[in-house]
This record gives C-alpha cells, structure tokens and sequence, in this order.
C-alpha cells in the first residue's frame, strides 16, 4: 500500500513550499514497495509494538515526526531558524525511507540505510525535481543513528542532527504506545483497500 496521504500532516508541517514539494514527491514515487509494509524492526527487538507487524515503519515514521515536533518547543531548539525546522520535520519523514536497501528489500542494507536514504533523497531532488537539497538536511539523514552510526563521522553535529536524532530515539523506545498514529495508519488503509479493491498489503 502506497499512500502519500498517510503523511499528509506531517508534510504540511514544512513552511518552503519548495521542500515540501519535494519531500511529497519523494515519498509517492521513490520510496521502496516495502517501506510502506514492514515492519520498523525486522527482529521485532528495537521498537515499541505499534511501530511492529503490517505498516510499522510507516507509523514509525510519523511518530518521529511527533516527537520531533514537541522537541522544536522546547528552548534548546525553539531558537533555530524556521528552515533549520523544516530541514528536521524534513529529514524525520526521510530518515528510514531506505531502511533494507534503496530499490527493493535488502537486510544487509541496514547497516547502510542512513547514508542510503540521504543520497536517495539527494539523487531524486537532483534529477528528478530539479531542487537542491540543504546539506544540514542531507546531514540530518545520515546521523539520525547517533551513537549507533556504523561511521563515527555520521555522529549528530549540528542543532538539526541532534533534534532529528532524539525524535527518532525516543519513538523507538519500546515504552512509547501512540493510539492515534495506529487509528489513523488503519483507517487510510482501510479508505485504500476500499479505492484499489485489494488488501492494503
């Protein structure tokens, strides 16, 4: 089940018109078939249940882009620059959009899946919407692991990196339950499965 509307929302939130654009086209038409199907964890080990089973990444991904929303009101990001907070909103709904490989599901990829997504998303702003994406953005991609980065140089440097990484740690606490994010998850499946007279998987 391929469907931008399930991030509807969370685009909205960037203010240029020309990221949001591209972060849009982005998703619906180079994100991998498994990206909107799997699971946030193939192992089932690293995150909370919600973000589990048919749809977990993408529920993953939107609970992100919430965590990274309360973290940009609070004093220690509430200063930055409204680009730098469309580069974090930006690069939440990136982070994982190659998580097992750029084109079709790759376990061994993985260990990859940071830079992949950056350059993923670097490649298809260049060559298909004709838009250059900021480096802190591109940036924010590839350190979104923090400590667990395969590269120490992937580490989290600036503000954006720092930000993008705490949304993405504390939504995979396996603590974190977020009804709302699994409500909304099945009603635009269920809306899908009615429009394309299939199974949403």
């Amino acid at each position: 089940m391929r469907d931008v509307r399930l991030f509807e929302r969370e685009i909205n939130l960037i203010v240029d018109e020309e990221l949001r654009m591209a972060v849009k086209s982005y998703m619906e038409e180079a994100t991998p078939d498994y990206f909107w199907t799997d699971g946030a964890s193939s192992s089932g080990k690293y995150h909370p249940q919600f973000a589990q089973g048919i749809g977990g990444l993408v529920r993953h991904t939107k609970a992100v882009v919430m965590f990274a929303e309360e973290l940009l009101r609070m004093s220690s990001y509430a200063y930055m620059r409204d680009e730098y907070k469309d580069y974090v909103i930006a690069a939440c709904i990136i982070h994982d959009s190659a998580k097992y490989g750029v084109e079709g599901f790759d376990k061994a990829e993985y260990k990859n899946h940071a830079r992949n997504a950056s350059k993923a998303f670097f490649d298809y702003c260049t060559q298909v919407m004709d838009y250059l994406p900021h480096y802190l953005l591109l940036n924010a991609v590839e350190s979104h692991m923090g400590q667990w980065s395969t590269d120490r140089e992937d580490r989290p440097f600036t503000s954006v990196d720092r930000c993008v990484h705490m949304a993405d740690y504390m939504a995979s606490r396996s603590f974190i339950d977020i009804p709302s994010i699994s409500e909304e998850w099945s009603e635009i499946a269920c809306q899908w499965a009615v429009e394309n007279h299939e199974l949403p998987f």
